[in-house]
């Protein structure tokens, strides 16, 4: 069923829903007594880079590959080099074509059961074979896909899988994606009469405080020989595990058939799901026959009610919210896109302290485990299938414009498959996130120059409507640059809700477009596109369009030591406009749903040219070390009393000269102190509302700023004068890990001078030896020109601070790290392992990433 969106942005709102997915934590990730089993199949394959002849055959010989677990990415391994063909999109690191081969034998007591294989992402071409028969090919990088591996299993013997990975065509995309099946594998066992893949479909019709409507369609599927008559029972449990209530109905699926039964329950005084409280209910869906149990299918379930108003922005559960977003590409930084479910936690974690509210992931599907964490910690999410269509941009006598013909935005990019798979993707990524609370739009393009400057709608409108036939309760979107034209051409029209990328100056079209159409919903799907280097200033503004450039600090630059491929952190780098401006924008026109900056933290790729390498738009670096802009935000997002001050305070040399020192505060007022000396006390006016400012003749000592609220010193921040390098200090986040259960710790390695202060500019060769049951997964640095490996075991820190990556093994005890450099004293830092039982069997262990990777 359809609905006109037209008619129900103002007179109706989107219920949103809930979804299917789970960490993998156990080997079988399902609950204990069920006959479906969902089995972690990361460990134990063999790898090899390159493309033998005959390798997805039973008969060929793997010993000699290398031997990891995944989730796996090849390309992260390395080495940089200028010439790799994936250029700056790729960030210099090679890609190429690999093979992945397992063997295993078949689960027992699954006689008679069905057995396929589930893939999460495999970037990209993934092509599979079971004991030589060729399953298929599956091109796009981002989605996972299931194969039946039953007619070909040999149920008494070894059965072996073989994984060709197919990324050689480069450039293939706009930023770093990675290589290899660099996501969760998944063998499942189940009746061969079951909920169907991605299988059911959970709506809220109507929620009150009295009651909810809780309405599940599930797709049952029939591969046993014969029609089956079942009983389908529909459960809602608590965060206990209690059953709240339930609905059964009896049903025939036809031999070989696939059937829809649709069921409703009535949940009464529900708990709603939202941002601050993110209430999650599991509905379960258990089949019987003849009284047996042989299916059980478990979904999140979050009940809350979205309203997109055109006049007052996001309404939730009955009150007006901000979103207050970023947009993140997928790769975790020194890890690459190798799956790590607890950095991705990490991630979402430092973002929530922020005081952020809602993720869109540009530009592609994330993975399962990143939407079950935002609708376990309370994020709202714009989820973006694809980044172009048939065609990308082009430059023309110095100026941006459509591609003529249909060439892509990379040469090897997705519009060379878009109409053969667009339908099947976009399917698919409805169908797998459908039920996720978090979600609360579908986002069908990223700057598609076809239709926002050529015209070309039909493509839209039908994405609009696979959406809407898919997913009838949440509204589509497109990010959109040059917003002019997309309003000339009709694009606009033909979108539930618009999404005003900063592009083309469309930032600053909000106002005259509320008045030209006041019936249209609009959100800044991708604003602002600020740059900052973690721990580096420029007193003259760099942007790349200058009519929008804002005011030079200093008449002259204080820091010509600043690399010309580094961007300054006084927000006052960037493309066209600032952080404090955008947001300023935002937070005072009731009419603009939210903000979604670029980026919330650094990116690999994309990164400009040689010798940079990254995305340096972020506001946490690659390491994921705050930049100040981070502080900003948080001064703008969250209540809890902050203050923070910037820029350092080692300037050696410049001795009385003047110093622009920022202060981002949620405070009332602030009074700076340099040397205990009251410098004056300062605060917001209506002109300036988004920081503080002192000119401050550099001296050296301690600069210290004092917040106060309501009358009292509520909270401070300080830099002090640092000396030379005297010692390497490391601390842990996570002291404690369990053994083979891939928990990650993350070691900050700082430098300080004699008196323990941070000493800023600190470019120290740090050497890492480790000790125990756990080894290191990766280090790195945050530099945007650093291309030391992220698999060594020595690192140079950027700005006085480096990152080392461990985790455990199998084995219980004491992990410990030393870290040395030339004439200071070597450290050490202790975490301890603590046996876990079975909890690893089939757990990834090494996540590929080993310390002599070939």
């Amino acid at each position: 069923m359809t609905y006109s969106i037209q008619q129900s942005l103002l007179l109706a709102s989107f219920l949103l829903l809930a979804g299917l997915g789970a960490l993998p934590v156990l080997a079988n990730d399902e609950p204990n007594g069920s006959p479906r089993t969902r089995t972690s199949f990361d460990a134990g394959w063999y790898f090899s880079k390159g493309d033998p002849e005959g390798a997805e055959k039973s008969s060929f010989d793997h010993s000699a590959w290398r031997a990891l677990d995944l989730p796996h990415d090849w390309s992260i391994e390395g080495p940089y080099d200028k010439d790799n063909p994936s250029g700056a999109s790729g960030g210099y690191l090679p890609s190429g074509i690999g093979w992945y081969r397992k063997t295993f034998v078949v689960p027992p007591r699954s006689d008679d059961k069905m057995v396929a294989i589930e893939f999460d992402g495999i970037y990209r071409n993934g092509e599979v074979w079971i004991n030589g028969h060729r399953l298929g090919m599956r091109p796009f990088g981002y989605l996972g896909f299931e194969y039946d591996l039953t007619p070909y299993l040999d149920r008494e013997g070894e059965n072996l899988i073989a994984v060709r990975v197919d990324n050689s065509q480069q450039p293939g995309s706009r930023w770093y994606t990675g290589s290899g099946i660099y996501r969760h594998v998944w063998l499942k066992v189940t009746d061969r009469l079951r909920v169907a893949h991605w299988g059911t479909q959970v709506t809220t019709p109507s929620i009150s405080e009295k009651e909810a409507t809780v309405r599940i369609q599930s797709t049952l599927k029939n591969d046993h020989g014969s029609g089956r008559k079942v009983n389908v029972s529909q459960s809602i449990l608590d965060s206990n595990g209690k059953s709240l209530v339930s609905v059964s109905q009896s049903i025939e699926v036809a031999k070989g058939a696939e059937k829809v039964l649709d069921q409703t329950l009535k949940l009464p005084k529900p708990e709603l799901w939202s941002p601050d409280s993110p209430s999650l209910y599991t509905v379960r869906t258990e089949i019987h026959l003849d009284g047996e149990l042989t299916d059980r299918y478990m979904s999140p379930l979050g009940i809350r009610e979205v309203v997109f108003d055109p006049k007052r922005g996001v309404i939730l559960n009955g009150k007006e919210i901000i979103m207050k977003g970023v947009c993140n590409h997928h790769d975790l930084g020194p890890l690459g896109a190798a799956l790590w479910d607890d950095a991705i936690e990490r991630r979402l974690r430092m973002l929530k302290e922020m005081g952020c509210n809602a993720i869109r992931t540009a530009h592609n599907p994330s993975s399962s485990e990143l939407l079950k964490l935002c609708d376990e910690l309370g994020f709202l999410v714009v989820n973006e299938t694809f980044d172009e269509w048939r065609r990308g941009w082009a430059f023309e006598d110095g100026k941006l414009v459509a591609s003529k013909e249909n060439k892509g935005k990379a040469r090897f990019g997705y519009n060379r498959i878009f109409d053969d798979w667009a339908e099947r993707d976009l399917t698919d990524h409805v169908r797998r996130d459908r039920n996720h609370p978090s979600v609360i739009m579908w986002s069908v393009g990223n700057e598609v120059p076809e239709a926002q400057k050529h015209g070309e709608l039909e493509t839209l409108k039908w994405l609009r409507k696979l959406c809407h036939s898919l997913d009838p309760s949440r509204p589509m979107t497109v990010g959109c640059n040059f917003i002019a034209g997309a309003n000339e051409s009709g694009f606009t029209e033909l979108m539930d809700l618009v999404g005003y990328n900063g592009g083309g100056g469309s930032c600053f079209q909000y106002e005259e477009d509320h008045l030209r159409y006041p019936e249209r919903f609009i959100y800044a799907s991708e604003v602002p596109h600020s740059l900052q280097t973690r721990g580096e200033y420029r007193t003259r503004s760099k942007y790349r369009e200058p009519k929008h450039q804002p005011p030079h600090l200093t008449e002259k630059e204080l820091f010509q030591e600043t690399h010309p491929r580094y961007e300054s952190s006084y927000d006052n780098a960037g493309v066209r406009i600032s952080a404090r401006d955008s947001w300023r924008l935002t937070k005072t026109l009731p009419y603009v749903g939210g903000e979604f900056r670029w980026t919330g933290f650094d990116y690999l790729g994309e990164s400009g040219g040689w010798p940079r390498v990254l995305g340096n738009f972020g506001i946490i670096d690659l390491c994921n070390f705050p930049k100040d802009t981070y502080y900003f935000y948080q001064s703008q997002w969250t209540d809890e009393a902050m203050v923070h001050l910037l820029p350092h305070w080692t300037w050696p040399g410049r001795d009385g000269v003047s110093i622009p020192v920022w202060c981002y505060t949620n405070c009332d007022s602030v009074e700076l102190f340099l040397n205990d000396e009251s410098l004056g006390r300062r605060e917001f006016t209506e002109k300036n509302d988004m920081h503080l400012e002192w000119l401050v003749p550099y001296e050296k000592g301690r600069l210290k700023a004092v917040a106060v609220r309501d009358g009292k010193v509520v909270a401070t921040s300080e830099v002090v004068t640092a000396g030379a390098p005297a010692r390497v200090s490391l601390s842990v986040d996570q002291s404690a890990l369990d053994a083979g259960c891939n928990d990650l710790s993350y070691v900050t390695i700082r430098i300080e001078d004699e008196d323990g202060n941070f000493v800023p500019k600190a470019a120290t060769s740090v050497n890492l030896e480790l000790e125990g049951p756990g080894r290191l997964v990766a280090v790195g640095n945050g530099d945007p020109l650093s291309h030391q490996s992220f698999q060594g075991d020595a690192i140079t820190t950027f700005n006085g601070l480096a990152l080392a990556i461990l985790t455990s093994t199998e084995g219980a005890g004491d992990i410990t790290l030393k870290a040395s450099a030339e004439g200071l004293p070597t450290q050490e830092v202790t975490i301890t392992v603590k046996a876990s039982g079975d909890v690893g069997t089939g757990v990834s262990t090494t996540n590929g990433m080993l310390n002599n990777p070939e």
